[in-house]
């Protein structure tokens, strides 16, 4: 019974035959009815503009002594036709070239790798992930008191790795010497002001 019913069917539900009957709307037809909808500023609307022969601000003008035709300014050698302005009618912003993406500066020594992390954090991650025992930091202070210089020594896996050149600050000091042990795991790119001392 299914069947016979199914053969006598000749468009199956969801068969193309060839047309939907869709009436596809002109583009004066997708406008609103209303006048007052339309959209009220063309790309060209402020280019075809005339001369203000009336209104408040000419009355203001001539009262303080402006005449038609003379330039604005001090020297009445200001422009004699109105602004021509353009319509913006994308919704793109306006882009200054500090908020570019390429324009940032990276400053040197700024602590950071190539990750974007703190290259201390990144190496207790690494030692937390590779279930090392916690790095060893020792620091060695030397120089005068107005003049401190702090070498950094890191113990992983009983390596040690050290800077070369001693740093003026304790927090730079421990990141030179993370961002070494970085390197020399082959993690970061080598960076030649850093010599590795093993």
């Amino acid at each position: 019974m299914i069947r016979a019913w199914a053969e006598s069917k000749k468009n199956l539900p969801g068969k193309f035959t060839g047309s939907t009957g869709v009436n596809i709307l002109k583009a004066d037809q997708l406008g609103p009815d209303d006048p007052r909808f339309n959209v009220w500023a063309k790309k060209d609307f402020l280019k075809q503009t005339n001369a203000i022969n009336s209104g408040v601000g000419l009355k203001l003008m001539q009262k303080m002594g402006w005449t038609p035709g003379e330039g604005l300014g001090k020297g009445r050698d200001g422009p004699l036709e109105p602004l021509v302005l353009d319509i913006k009618s994308d919704r793109k912003g306006l882009v200054a070239t500090e908020e570019l993406p390429g324009s940032k500066k990276s400053r040197p020594n700024s602590g950071n790798n190539i990750t974007g992390k703190h290259p201390v954090s990144v190496l207790m991650e690494l030692c937390s992930k590779k279930r090392w025992h916690a790095p060893q930091f020792t620091c060695l202070e030397s120089g005068p008191s107005n003049n401190r210089r702090f070498l950094w020594k890191i113990v992983i896996n009983g390596v040690e790795y050290q800077p070369s050149v001693p740093s003026t600050s304790k927090k730079t000091g421990k990141a030179q010497a993370c961002q070494v042990v970085l390197q020399s795991l082959g993690l970061v790119p080598r960076d030649p002001s850093l010599p590795v001392v093993l």
